[in-house]
């Protein structure tokens, strides 16, 4: 059977005029799982909260550049697994499927359909599971398949929190910004900084929260670093219970608690984001610098790290085993 590969990711707005557009697509996913409204009102809602929330959006893609670079990211990402399956000998396409953005899910198996691809492996660019992300995504896939006129086998990878070339990846991206740290390394605290979840999700049975603690807990174990490490959420929207502690009122308490150095380590995030670049390259920084964080910087995304491409290539070569 003719395989290819599906890259799941969540996908962003390109340009300031995407944003509002994005966000309906975003807030007509949320919604269901969130809010209780009948079907018919779901996208009537997300119309006016994608309204409401743009403003304050457009702002913060402003100050990254006007965009997102998540979808050229990703893109990179799929170049670079291609070649390290053709360097393995599987020569496999690789699609790009952005759950709230462009290229669509519906785009994807378009392309795979006129590929003539029998197999799909769905390869989630969220390396530890969660009901808003996976699973999200994968019914997404689901929904498309159940009204295309294409029927591929569907191989479904869920998780990789712990895989070893992902966890090499991770740890050689912090040593390199710790070495840039004037400080002694066991002054300085790390903070393992993940995208938030409503509580509710976890006492649903959503296993985000662990697989994030999994991942840490091997990433502590290579990395060998002597100073306090943290485990923090960030990314809250709206008023209900969240992750915590945030991360934000993690670097509030470790400065009262006389820390002068912190190093973030987005630990959930694969690719650079709104959330990377603007909520902990400029508040997150201004924050620490408010309250008398002498040294405070972060681990850059995995991207296309060479140990986070063979963790995607092991990963398919196992789905299609």
């Amino acid at each position: 059977m003719r395989a290819g590969v599906v890259l799941a990711q969540l996908g962003g707005p390109e340009t300031l005029d995407d944003v509002r557009p994005f966000l309906f697509n975003f807030f007509v996913d949320l919604i269901p799982d969130n809010i209780p409204v009948p079907r018919p009102l779901v996208k009537p809602l997300a119309w006016l909260m994608s309204a409401a929330r743009a403003p304050h959006s457009r702002k913060l893609y402003a100050s990254i550049g006007g965009g997102s670079p998540l979808r050229s990211q990703t893109e990179a990402q799929a170049q670079a697994l291609r070649d390290e399956l053709r360097r393995r000998g599987r020569a496999l396409p690789v699609y790009v499927m952005m759950r709230n953005w462009q290229p669509d899910t519906a785009g994807a198996l378009r392309a795979a359909r006129d590929d003539r691809i029998e197999r799909l492996v769905f390869l989630p660019m969220y390396p530890q599971y969660s009901f808003a992300t996976t699973r999200s995504s994968l019914n997404e896939l689901k929904r498309a398949l159940a009204s295309a006129e294409y029927r591929p086998d569907v191989t479904t990878i869920e998780d990789y929190c712990e895989d070893p070339d992902y966890v090499a990846a991770l740890v050689d991206v912090t040593r390199r910004t710790l070495r840039g740290y004037r400080s002694d390394p066991a002054e300085v605290r790390l903070i393992f900084s993940a995208h938030g979840l409503p509580l509710k999700y976890i006492e649903r049975g959503d296993p985000y929260a662990e697989h994030v603690k999994r991942t840490m807990r091997a990433v502590l174990k290579k990395l060998g670093h002597p100073g306090p490490a943290h485990l923090s959420f960030q990314s809250r929207l709206g008023p209900e219970r969240w992750l915590e502690p945030s991360t934000d009122g993690l670097i509030a308490k470790l400065a009262a608690e006389s820390a002068r150095a912190i190093c973030i380590v987005p630990i959930a995030f694969v690719s650079e984001h709104v959330e990377t670049l603007n909520e902990i390259d400029i508040q997150y920084a201004q924050a620490a610098r408010r309250h008398g964080i002498e040294e405070f910087d972060r681990a850059c995304a995995v991207k296309c790290h060479p140990a986070y491409i063979r963790c995607l290539a092991n990963q398919v070569e196992r789905a299609l085993r």
